[in-house]
């Protein structure tokens, strides 16, 4: 088993997460607004539970992994500040090039956004375990818990959903589904 045939499946549920994300754009584009004001109300509100994160906690642990989120929450936000200036027709003709860093975030965003939403999909489902353990056995530990759970599992969550929203590939929107092929091949043989 090579590792492309491995990476087949992630690839597949990215491009099928990418594709919710450039449906929402599409749709707050539709109103006249930008992609990076839509990326930049999740990755502020990320940011915010990342802080009630750090804030919460009495551990380094803690701490330090809230510290590299913010590190990481930073870059994005400087990709939303810095990527309309290199959506122009100048830059996509190739005549202006963006800057290499940029690239390099973009390339690192890519790779990190899909094992960013599962692991905050996981920390969102652990906290809400917790909640519900507070409200049977009426223990605040659990109650602490789920909000160290949850708002962490939110930072990484509203982080993912900045990178898929500014990643966006319209060109996916126009791509037929396999139960659209079916249909259309459904349409010709009843043609023939």
């Amino acid at each position: 088993m090579s590792l492309e045939s491995l990476l087949k499946p992630v690839q597949w549920l990215d491009e099928k997460v990418l594709k919710l994300y450039t449906q929402q754009t599409a749709a707050w584009e539709e109103k006249g607004r930008s992609k990076y004001s839509l990326a930049h109300l999740y990755n502020l509100t990320a940011a915010a539970a990342n802080c009630f994160f750090m804030t919460l906690s009495g551990s380094d642990t803690y701490f330090l992994t809230g510290t590299g989120l913010l590190a990481a929450q930073s870059l994005d936000f400087a990709r939303n500040v810095h990527g309309p200036l290199y959506e122009n027709d100048a830059v996509q003709e190739g005549i202006i090039k963006p800057p290499v860093s940029m690239e390099i975030t973009k390339k690192i965003s890519a790779a990190a956004r899909l094992p960013m939403m599962a692991t905050g999909i996981a920390f969102m489902i652990r906290g809400m375990i917790s909640f519900a353990h507070y409200i049977k056995e009426k223990e605040p530990q659990y109650f602490i818990e789920a909000l160290y759970q949850c708002s962490f599992g939110y930072a990484l969550i509203g982080t993912a959903s900045s990178i898929y929203v500014k990643d966006n590939d319209p060109k996916l929107l126009q791509k037929k589904t396999s139960e659209e092929k079916l249909q259309e091949t459904d349409v010709l043989e009843e043609r023939i």
